[in-house]
């Protein structure tokens, strides 16, 4: 074939005129037809028909020609996100980077994808293969930074640098804003997130801001979000507030000027290095008072950010953070109290199969956590696992999720549910657990949260972090400190003991009774936790 004829091909392709192109290929003989570029042309058009079979095997006829067929291998990679069948095009896709080491392009694609599949230690791997190579953008960094909130092979001091690192980058702008001069309203409290909506942030946030109103401060919110907003949840939240502006096509420039036109004293942050960020605008620092809170368990090491809202549980003995901490007597937030779904009796009791549960997102499930959970499994014949994603699954993602159970656990006893929506339906999938697994070192928030306001306990692992020590808190907060374990067995053994017909009576006991006792604790009460609040800030002022 000569030049002309992939000319052709090409012309017929920016057309759309696929008919024509496979007319034009299928007139080729046989070896004629065996060219990467051809096998692509075809693949792309089955892929855009949405006959997803039939392209992968298009693509896998090119790299049968040429291994490394960069074409082939990126068109696999967006297939992927179809049909979730990640591993073998990781697999591919690491052998081009053993022999093409340099090829950026293809190791920021690894990093999405092993994102994708919830392989966080490879994403991290290539997430920082990406910033070593130094030809990195900020929403990489940051990725890299949160993604370490997910593994505990990397110190404190490793987080710190990338940290460190981001800082540097930003731009130094706080001479711009006389923030001594500017007589700040110190009533004003201004949250900036992309989280004002129906979102973890946005359940924490509900009460405590009515509450703020209540005792006469001026909550403001600065919303990053441009998605649907027009729900009853999202017109009670933006109501509580004194003012709202929604500023997601604002530049960090414009917003921070925005911020310090409207004489804001304290300015939270509740994105930390999470999605949406601006912390850029912090750096610029438009108020005199910053503070990072509730959307990011941990320290940003931002110079500009004042204090992390933290409390004595979270924050490890003779931890030395960079920024200073805002101590909260009890713990360090407290959640809206959630709908008054009635609690069930204890599953066990209709079902004698015992289900262990956990809500969190996937990501969260470490290796490590897996491999506790699959000991527990194994230990504990007569019970089973029902997780529960923050996107839906198929049965290509449950495949590869339950082989990551390496000592082999029955499939059918590992039970995937699908992302529910509706806040009440949710609530109600905890009817079907009879008790609860955190995962390490990435602890569950907003789901320990709901588990116990369901009636149902959580078992922790005390970690040597922030995010590693919520459960902690949370249940040390809701007197629930037999299911706070100091190590691996410890937890193994305290989910294992609850086989016995003595701890099953005393579960049946603590699920009919824990709301009461919750209502009596700090976890729910938003009102003693704002008046904390506004106590510990008015000390830093």
């Amino acid at each position: 074939m000569d030049t002309n004829f992939f000319k052709k091909i090409e012309n017929l392709f920016k057309n759309k005129q696929f008919e024509s192109i496979k007319f034009e290929i299928n007139s080729l003989d046989e070896e004629e037809k065996k060219h990467p570029y051809l096998y692509n042309i075809l693949g792309i058009i089955e892929a855009t028909n949405k006959k997803i079979d039939e392209a992968r095997k298009y693509f896998y006829l090119a790299l049968e020609i040429n291994k490394y067929d960069l074409n082939s291998l990126i068109n696999l990679s967006n297939l992927s996100y179809i049909d979730r069948d990640f591993q073998n095009i990781i697999s591919l896709l690491k052998d081009y980077n053993f022999k093409y080491p340099e090829n950026e392009r293809i190791i920021l694609i690894l990093a999405d994808l092993c994102f994708s599949a919830g392989f966080v230690r490879d994403t991290i791997y290539f997430h920082k293969r990406l910033i070593d190579y130094g030809n990195f953008d900020m929403k990489d960094l940051a990725a890299l930074i949160f993604l370490l909130n997910y593994s505990s092979e990397y110190s404190e001091d490793e987080y710190k640098k990338y940290c460190k690192l981001y800082d540097d980058k930003l731009l130094e702008n706080k001479s711009d804003y006389d923030i001594l001069n500017n007589e700040h309203d110190k009533k004003k409290i201004g949250f900036l997130s992309y989280d004002l909506r129906e979102h973890s942030v946005g359940y924490f946030l509900r009460d405590f801001i009515k509450n703020l109103k209540n005792k006469n401060y001026k909550p403001v919110a600065f919303n990053l979000f441009k998605g649907d907003m027009n729900n009853l949840f999202v017109s009670s939240l933006k109501n509580s507030f004194n003012e709202w502006y929604d500023v997601p096509d604002l530049n960090d420039k414009d917003l921070s000027e925005l911020i310090y036109s409207k004489k804001i004293h304290y300015l939270i942050d509740l994105a930390g290095y999470s999605t949406g960020n601006r912390l850029q605008v912090f750096k610029n620092k438009p108020a005199p008072v910053q503070l990072s809170w509730l959307g990011y368990c941990n320290y940003t090491y931002i110079d500009e950010i004042d204090y992390t809202v933290a409390d004595d549980n979270v924050i490890p003995k003779n931890f030395n953070p960079h920024n200073k901490i805002i101590k909260m007597p009890n713990i360090w937030n407290a959640m809206s109290k959630l709908d008054d779904i009635d609690v069930n009796e204890l599953p066990f009791l209709k079902n004698k199969i015992f289900n262990f549960g956990c809500f969190n997102n996937f990501l969260k499930i470490s290796d490590e956590t897996i491999e506790v959970w699959g000991e527990i499994l194994s230990k504990f014949t007569n019970s089973n696992l029902i997780l529960k994603n923050s996107v839906s699954v198929d049965k290509n993602y449950k495949k590869y999720f339950i082989k990551r159970f390496k000592n082999k656990i029955d499939e059918n006893r590992i039970i995937l549910l699908n992302y529910e929506k509706d806040k009440n339906k949710h609530l109600q999938q905890y009817h079907n657990i009879d008790l609860c697994l955190d995962t390490f070192p990435y602890n569950g928030v907003t789901t320990t949260f709901e588990s116990l306001w369901m009636g149902v306990p959580v078992i922790t692992l005390k970690g040597k972090r922030f995010i590693s020590r919520c459960g902690y808190s949370i249940n040390k907060n809701a007197n629930l400190n037999e299911f706070i374990t100091q190590n691996k067995n410890e937890y193994i053994s305290s989910a294992l003991k609850y086989m016995l017909d003595t701890n099953i009576k005393k579960l049946t006991l603590l699920r009919k009774n824990l709301r009461s006792k919750l209502l009596k604790t700090t976890l729910f009460d938003t009102i003693k936790f704002t008046d904390n609040f506004i106590d510990q800030i008015n000390n830093v002022s």
